[in-house]
């Protein structure tokens, strides 16, 4: 698994992003929890968190950890990340 994740960080880095649809977030902190990169941060006022600028490598565990489906990766590599399994069950 180490193996893939070095190839995800080289080459997706920075070309995917996070998306939150803040009406499906029930502000869990899940996704939080699990990104590895701290790209999503807790935020003390409002209720989904902050995406911060630092590089998305898309393992997918935000994806995998929300129960209310309110997170999505897009951009150029995100159908590549879709194609390895998540680092977290």
């Amino acid at each position: 698994m180490l193996f893939v994740f070095k190839i995800l960080e080289m080459s997706i880095a920075s070309m995917v992003r996070i998306l939150i649809n803040e009406e499906k977030c029930n502000c869990c902190g899940l996704c939080v929890d699990v990104c590895p990169n701290e790209i999503l941060i807790k935020i003390k006022y409002g209720c989904a968190p902050l995406i911060t600028d630092g590089e998305c490598f898309g393992c997918e565990n935000c994806i995998v950890v929300c129960e209310t489906g309110a997170l999505s990766i897009v951009g150029e590599g995100a159908e590549f990340s879709r194609d390895v399994d998540p680092l977290i069950d």
